[in-house]
């Protein structure tokens, strides 16, 4: 076990490095070396990359704010830059964003979709909610009216897509639970509650190893293969993360399978690899298919100790 949390915590890697300090070694949010890590994430190598494709206006890729083209457009950068750690403090960033969300959300306060995959997908709406979570835009009004469709969504819906013949979407439910798990105690009134409570209870009611949630065609090979950025697919990993930071206990039998599938996946060395990957669909890639992954062994070891399955 140590010799993983070394790797982790390796300087090649400053955003992993962080996320192990604080959800694995237990050090508390605002340690004093929190401001330090910010600017590092900032310069580093994979961030500078991604922020050096942005245009003076604000935008990436193609000069429209969509979630087209997929894991290319100005609002996948900015998912993606969330996830590594970058600030919001940033003032590229704050622009694009503020630019992102002008442009994309609906009066309703959703952010819909069009062309290649269209209407309020549930799944797309936690991950914009995550996005503006994780850079910290928890009191705007934009992120308070994404809130409250999701919502009034998922109270009308229970998490159905119109892309799975309107049967409930364990990766839109995932998404929605990793968003929702963000959001601060403070804030988390009744509706969000039960929103949460929702998600649960259907995420943890199937057999998640066997992916036994409804559908009318065969399960996704996608499932079982854990990959970083997850983007709009999720898989075991993900889902077993999500359910576990929502606080869901390991007694449960389908949550402990799932917990036990994670563990058996490790590799001689005690490390996870990158299974599925994105390279080549996003505009800089981020570490290597079929590799031990920093990324998918942080999250993987993450889960196991914080539901208690494992102990340092």
């Amino acid at each position: 076990m140590e010799k993983i949390i070394d790797w982790l915590l390796e300087d090649s890697n400053p955003s992993v490095k962080f996320y192990t300090l604080k959800d694995i070694l237990g050090k508390e949010a605002g340690f004093p070396v929190e401001d330090e890590f910010k600017k590092i994430i900032l310069e580093s190598e994979l961030v500078q990359q991604i922020l050096g494709l942005r245009d003076n206006a604000g935008w990436w890729f193609t000069e429209k704010y969509s979630f087209n083209p997929l894991y290319k457009s100005t609002f996948w950068q900015l998912y993606f830059l969330s996830a590594l750690g970058v600030s919001r403090e940033s003032e590229e960033i704050d622009k694009s964003v503020r630019l992102c969300v002008k442009n994309m959300q609906s009066a309703t306060g959703s952010f819909p979709s069009t062309e290649r995959y269209t209407g309020n997908l549930i799944c797309l709406q936690g991950l914009v909610l995550e996005m503006l979570l994780r850079f910290e835009y928890c009191q705007e009004d934009f992120t308070e009216r994404l809130i409250d469709f999701i919502v009034g969504i998922v109270f009308r819906n229970d998490f159905r897509c119109k892309y799975r013949d309107q049967l409930k979407c364990p990766w839109g439910a995932t998404k929605v639970l990793k968003a929702f798990n963000l959001i601060p105690g403070a804030l988390k009134n009744p509706a969000v509650i039960s929103t949460i409570n929702k998600a649960i209870k259907f995420l943890i009611r199937h057999n998640i190893v066997e992916a036994s949630y409804p559908r009318k065609k065969s399960r996704s090979s996608q499932w079982f293969l854990f990959g970083f950025p997850g983007g709009i697919r999720s898989d075991i990993l993900e889902l077993t993360c999500a359910l576990v930071d929502s606080g869901c206990e390991k007694q449960n039998p389908n949550l402990r399978n799932a917990l036990k599938y994670i563990y058996a996946k490790r590799n001689n060395e005690g490390l996870w690899k990158m299974e599925s990957s994105l390279n080549g669909r996003m505009l800089v890639d981020i570490e290597k298919k079929n590799k031990p992954s920093k990324w998918v062994t942080y999250v993987a070891l993450k889960t196991l100790l914080k539901s208690g399955y494992i102990k340092i």
